[in-house]
């Protein structure tokens, strides 16, 4: 069972249910998602990734450097787990959205591809995504309810750039798709970025109502 940080609050706001980067733990999306409410309360639950980096700190949803098959199957391990909680009350009757950042961006994809019908949005940010999909996860992606918000740097080299543009050709195809890049950003999260994300919800939420 994953460790998490919850905070959710008895009422029809948005639950947020949030993956960290590599090298970081569960803090680093309540920063985030603290900085993109402002004032506001927000409801979330801020999972840690299960490996722990040797020596240096931090945890990781995949050991650096795996092959694509290796990481598909550990980040299906964890959701498999946080899945039991999409049952639970606190998911019910609010709309629920998938964020992170790095690793946890390819996180929340894959949380929309085990549930497709379960998330109304989805914030991926900065997300790896070595290997692409299969045909039935892109089958699984055109017949997913979910939006999405893609957000790159424009000089991010971490994630290849092939790749970056393979995630946002599959999500075009769903026709659900808002992207974002942002100039003179490598991989990191700056201040345009947190007010696309505020707009993309507050549009969500009204989308909803």
């Amino acid at each position: 069972m994953l460790n998490a940080l919850c905070h959710v609050h008895d009422d029809s706001s948005p639950l947020f249910l949030m993956f960290h980067g590599y090298g970081n733990d569960e803090h680093e999306m309540i920063r985030v998602i603290e900085a993109v409410g402002r004032h506001d309360p927000m409801s979330y639950i801020s999972f840690r990734a299960p490996f722990e980096r040797e020596y240096m700190g931090g945890y990781s949803w995949y050991p650096h450097g795996c092959g694509p098959e290796a990481r598909r199957r550990l980040a299906d391990e964890s959701i498999g787990g946080i899945r039991r909680l999409l049952d639970s009350p606190i998911c019910r009757n609010r709309p629920t959205v998938c964020i992170g950042f790095s690793q946890g961006g390819y996180m929340s994809l894959r949380m929309v591809l085990a549930e497709p019908t379960m998330f109304d949005a989805a914030i991926l940010m900065s997300p790896s995504f070595v290997g692409g999909l299969s045909d039935d996860e892109r089958e699984r992606l055109m017949h997913s309810r979910t939006r999405f918000l893609l957000c790159y740097g424009e000089d991010d080299t971490t994630i290849p750039r092939a790749d970056q543009c393979r995630l946002r050709e599959c999500l075009q195809r769903t026709g659900r798709l808002t992207y974002r890049d942002y100039p003179q950003t490598a991989h990191a999260i700056v201040s345009p970025e947190i007010q696309d994300i505020r707009e993309f919800i507050q549009e969500m939420v009204t989308h909803a109502d």
